[in-house]
């Protein structure tokens, strides 16, 4: 053998020098634009030059079928043999390939790039920062060079040609109450005409590592996808086994997290579901649609009227097209609010105010007269969990639970282990807003965005799976909000795109537009159709109407020339 192979982290880089990418598109919701796959990976021809030759090895490692056969090719037959791909693979950009020694037989490169991540082998991509030393050595084998020696476990991908290959796909898990679904994103080749096997068979293997804690899969130890699943003469069947003692309860989970699952990745229906040879739902022996399973619609988003409400002058506000007028209730005519939270369907509002030397978080129906649950020195911008029953903040630096009885209106309080959060960012936690779904948290952490999922065992919480966002965020991060279930939005403390979106998929923070904004921009709120932010002249936001993204931030025209805070449901 040549050289052993070495891989070396030169420097980490999470500071504000990295670059944000500006959507071309400013559609201020919803993932990028899915790019036509490229199928198409290099083989070695003759003559090739060693760097040549590398440059291609790394494109054409993203095909992983046959066990990267295709990248097999660029090996000597002892490395290819030696060689694991299964594990995780690492996902280098800007990669320069330097030459270090040369002879007429051998040949010694040194592979310098940006680690943006490591794709998991089951399709999660986790984001990496840091710059990455590779040295590879090369040998003459019959008379054609080829890469020798170890190999790390996974392939080296070319971030470029990793963009263009795989595509980002959600699969969706019950949450641990069954009363939602919650997206687990993975990366899937995109050339593989297999998708709803695909799919189907991640679902079976279960959840991601951490969202495991957060969420039940359905699927039996033994259950399985019994041949190919057919979408010929339109819509989808499908045959599983090994659920024979299924209650009707699981089978219901079971039908709505395979139907979303394949509906939200563009697999149309009706969806036959048949479990060990006879319908999985008895009530549905010709198919479901995704009408049969919407109480668990993963996009659904509770009806409410309460709309854009602010928080000016320590009072309440509610926004409408005429103007602005004090929500109804004492919060209305409050001198005190500082921060404000609304349910999902705007029936319940959770306020911190001032209180002597400190601040207090009060809860009430909208429109109703607060309750003080709690006092503490700080307490950040409450956050609601899916619906109104349960409240979260962080108090005096510890992460507080807040249930609240929906028939007797009773709280009770419950601190969360936050220790994981220390693995992440250090520093002050300063936002914690749990996601649509119940399931995860995005928090501001001295400055940076950080993600974590929310776990629960016997009515104890605890925090876990917590990670960077997205390295090229910068900072510091001054307030967020999920617009989704898989999407957040930042406000940054910069006057250069200070507002960005971030996926929960692993991919890179997205600037929004910024050409009308007025720095600094200091909160945002936002739902699945419209992003809030308040500048330095009031509120403006930024939404979709019928499918097409404004061009430019909308002044909400009440709230201009004062110092508003935005609330929304």
């Amino acid at each position: 053998m040549w050289l052993s192979l070495v891989i070396v982290v030169i420097a980490a880089v999470v500071g504000g020098c990295v670059s944000i990418p500006t959507s071309s598109s400013p559609q201020p919701i919803g993932s990028l634009e899915r790019r036509n796959p490229s199928a198409n990976v290099p083989s070695p021809t003759p003559g090739m030059d060693p760097e040549s030759l590398v440059r291609a090895f790394l494109k054409a490692g993203v095909n992983p079928g046959s066990g990267h056969l295709a990248a097999r090719q660029f090996l000597t037959t002892k490395a290819s043999d030696d060689w694991d791909d299964r594990g995780g693979s690492l996902i280098l950009g800007q990669i320069n390939v330097l030459t270090d020694d040369r002879t007429a037989d051998a040949f010694s490169v040194r592979l310098i790039g940006d680690n943006t991540g490591t794709l998991q082998s089951n399709g999660q991509l986790i984001p990496a920062s840091g710059r990455v030393e590779i040295k590879l050595g090369l040998v003459r084998q019959n008379g054609e060079w080829r890469i020798d020696g170890p190999l790390p476990a996974g392939a080296i991908l070319d971030r470029t040609v990793f963009e263009n290959s795989y595509q980002s796909h959600s699969l969706y898990f019950p949450s641990t109450d069954g009363r939602r679904l919650v997206a687990d994103p993975r990366w899937l080749y995109a050339a593989n005409r297999q998708l709803p096997d695909q799919l189907i068979g991640l679902l079976i293997q279960g959840p991601s590592d951490d969202i495991a804690r957060a969420v039940n899969n359905p699927f039996n130890a033994g259950s399985n996808l019994r041949g190919s699943i057919t979408t010929d003469g339109g819509g989808v069947r499908m045959d599983l086994t090994g659920l024979v003692d299924t209650d009707d309860q699981v089978r219901t989970l079971l039908a709505a997290q395979i139907v979303w699952t394949l509906a939200r990745n563009e697999i149309p229906g009706p969806y036959r579901i048949d479990a060990d040879g006879v319908a999985l739902l008895d009530k549905y022996p010709g198919g479901l649609q995704t009408t049969d399973v919407a109480a668990l619609d993963p996009t659904a988003v509770p009806a409410e009227t309460v709309g854009l409400n602010v928080i000016r002058g320590g009072a309440l506000l509610k926004v409408e097209q005429a103007g602005e007028s004090p929500a109804p209730g004492p919060t209305g005519t409050s001198n005190s609010i500082i921060a404000a939270a609304l349910s999902p369907d705007g029936s319940t509002v959770a306020i911190v105010q001032r209180a002597g030397s400190g601040q207090s978080l009060s809860l009430a129906r909208y429109g109703g007269t607060p309750q003080e649950v709690l006092r503490g020195s700080s307490i950040t911008r409450p956050s609601f969990a899916g619906d109104a029953n349960a409240v979260w903040s962080v108090v005096d630096g510890k992460v507080v639970r807040i249930s609240i009885d929906p028939t007797s209106g009773a709280t009770q309080r419950v601190e969360s282990d936050s220790g994981s959060v220390g693995s992440a960012a250090s520093g002050q936690i300063t936002e914690f807003q749990v996601s649509r779904d119940g399931a995860r948290v995005a928090m501001i952490v001295g400055g940076q965005v950080v993600l974590g999922v929310i776990s629960t065992d016997r009515n104890r919480y605890s925090l876990g799976g917590v990670r960077t966002a997205a390295y090229n965020i910068g900072g510091p991060a001054v307030s967020l909000d999920w617009a989704s279930g898989d999407t957040v939005v930042v406000a940054r403390a910069t006057t250069d795109t200070p507002v960005v979106q971030v996926q929960i998929n692993g991919t890179p923070a997205v600037g929004l537009l910024s050409s009308n904004l007025t720095p600094p921009v200091s909160a945002v709120v936002a739902n699945s159709s419209t992003i809030y932010v308040a500048d330095s002249r009031g509120v403006l936001r930024l939404s979709s109407n019928n499918g097409e993204p404004d061009q430019y931030w909308n002044e909400v025209g009440p709230t201009m020339g004062s110092n508003s805070i935005p609330v929304l449901p």
